[in-house]
């Protein structure tokens, strides 16, 4: 008789509280009292200490005198880590149109059609998030695609902002077409400069974004 499957409970608890993190169900500020958390995920301690540990590792927690708190970007945060996700994501894009299969792209036009189709700007968001991660597989360099995994945890910590002022929906879906096209016919030079283009947009959005809730709520 097979042994039962074992859990690993940390890993459990880390990707419970990584996905409360990034929804904003915990949001920037929130202190992650231990105690308090293994009560309501029914577990130890020592599981929830181990997951913040884990956080702390992806940039989502940091320590304060009141204890580990949901990270809280500044701007200048948001720009310092947009130019590390663009320097390393335009050559996730050039390396995608040199070493793409035809599963990479396979599964690069289901995304983006699916998100062409959808008309719940969150689900469109959400579907333009897995678009990038799909393109950070099809790069086959798995140190560039873990790094970009941390950045791109960090800035989903403001994916709540108001970004509605601005027309960023359709532009990225215009710009993942012209990404998508230079990576189906091996052009790293257009697929690196079109990938940079489109997160200096997108950046310049989030942070327009970031500037009037902070006015707002000044």
């Amino acid at each position: 008789m097979a042994a039962p499957t074992q859990v690993n409970t940390g890993e459990s608890q880390y990707l419970v509280l990584r996905d409360e993190i990034v929804g904003a169900a915990l949001p920037p500020g929130t202190t992650l009292l231990e105690t308090a958390l293994a009560s309501r995920l029914g577990v130890g301690r020592a599981p929830v200490r181990e997951a913040i540990l884990r956080l702390e590792c992806d940039g989502l927690v940091v320590r304060t005198p009141r204890g580990p708190q949901v990270r809280t970007l500044t701007a200048p945060e948001v720009v310092e880590i947009y130019q590390a996700r663009i320097a390393l994501e335009a050559e996730a894009a050039a390396s995608a149109a040199a070493h793409r299969s035809a599963l990479d792209l396979a599964r690069l036009r289901h995304v983006h059609e699916e998100a062409q189709q959808t008309e719940d700007p969150m689900q469109i968001r959400k579907l333009h998030g897995r678009w990038h991660a799909m393109l950070r597989q099809a790069s086959h360099n798995p140190t560039i695609t873990e790094i970009l995994e941390r950045l791109a945890l960090q800035l989903a910590l403001y994916d709540g902002v108001d970004m509605s002022r601005n027309p960023n929906l359709e532009s990225s879906d215009d710009e993942h077409t012209e990404v998508l096209e230079a990576i189906s016919a091996g052009d790293q030079d257009r697929a690196r400069a079109l990938l940079r283009a489109h997160l200096e947009r997108t950046r310049d959005v989030r942070i327009a974004a970031l500037v009037r809730e902070e006015a707002s709520t000044a």
